[in-house]
């Protein structure tokens, strides 16, 4: 086999390989949905629980709670078709879910003393709006740079097969 033929296929197979790449960093950057949908969830979620509810309604809030997560999971996980083979999810990936939970636990904690410690009136939409903030704040960039590697790990793979 000639270099310009070996140059010819590598070509052939990279073009698509960058189309899905492309794929799942627009995926991880673009379409806000989803984001807004699960943290409009979580929000209303914390109000509730800052009510005074009878044990029988905060079985219901946390079974409707359930309930409309499943289904956002169900509904935007069928979206996204892509799977790459061994490269979707990284050691990053693993650190922006810890990371997540981190923050959005250390900041509804953090918020639940804070406006205990005030006795601020409306203290349930107070904390839930500041964890939506960060959340909002935190996920956009974390997802980025969660999926930000696969593009190169993916031209590593290439050159290295190039090699042999």
């Amino acid at each position: 086999m000639s270099a310009e033929q070996a140059w010819q296929d590598l070509q052939r197979i990279r073009v698509p390989q960058e189309r899905v790449y492309d794929e799942v960093e627009k995926r991880a950057s673009g379409d806000p949905r989803a984001t807004y949908a699960m943290t409009a969830t979580v929000w209303v979620f914390l109000v509730a629980m800052g009510l005074d509810i009878p044990k029988w309604g905060l079985w219901l809030l946390l079974v409707g709670y359930f309930a409309a997560m499943g289904a956002l999971v169900v509904a935007y996980s069928r979206r996204t078709r892509v799977q790459l083979h061994r490269s979707r999810y990284s050691w990053r990936s693993g650190a922006t879910f810890v990371a997540g939970g981190v923050i959005s636990g250390g900041t509804v904690v953090l918020s639940g003393r804070l406006v205990d410690a005030l006795a601020l009136p409306y203290g349930s939409v107070i904390q839930a709006t500041l964890w939506a903030a960060s959340f909002l704040l935190f996920v956009g960039p974390a997802n980025r740079w969660a999926v930000s590697p696969l593009r190169r790990r993916g031209a590593r793979t290439l050159d290295e097969r190039a090699d042999r």
